[in-house]
């Protein structure tokens, strides 16, 4: 068993299953926030469904963790969701790179460069457990 594989520890899971519902709290709130403080318009309609699909997200994983519910697959992540985030981080990820390029941000870079990195080892992951899964 790979060393990220292994189980944290129940205090831990727990730990972080309370950050995580209240990072889902946080964005139930902005919603909130976004129907006070704008027009009904289709810009506030279309941030308060991703503030909401955040929030959903968010407070499904922090369930899990809190109350030791994993999926019947194991894990947290479905090998998809897992997917997911790497292509949702890797663009923001080129984005950075970019910015960071215009801008002359070399710590930025380097952080964007290593989260690219970081998803593309999330992706084999993901894809070597899709593969034994099979």
């Amino acid at each position: 068993m790979n060393f990220y594989e292994q189980s944290s520890g129940r205090g831990i899971e727990v730990c972080v299953g309370l950050t995580l519902l209240f990072i889902a709290l946080v964005f139930a709130a902005l919603i909130g926030v976004v129907f006070a403080n704008s027009v009904f318009g289709s810009i506030a309609v279309l941030g308060s469904l991703a503030l909401a699909l955040c929030s959903w997200w968010f407070g499904k994983l922090g369930y899990r963790l809190v109350f030791n519910k994993p999926r019947k697959g194991g894990g947290l992540l479905s090998n998809h969701g897992l997917k997911m985030c790497c292509v949702f981080f890797g663009i923001c990820s080129i984005l950075l790179v970019f910015v960071s390029i215009l801008q002359r941000e070399v710590s930025s870079l380097f952080s964007a460069i290593s989260m690219l990195i970081a998803c593309l080892y999330g992706w084999q992951f993901a894809k070597k457990r899709q593969d034994k899964d099979l």
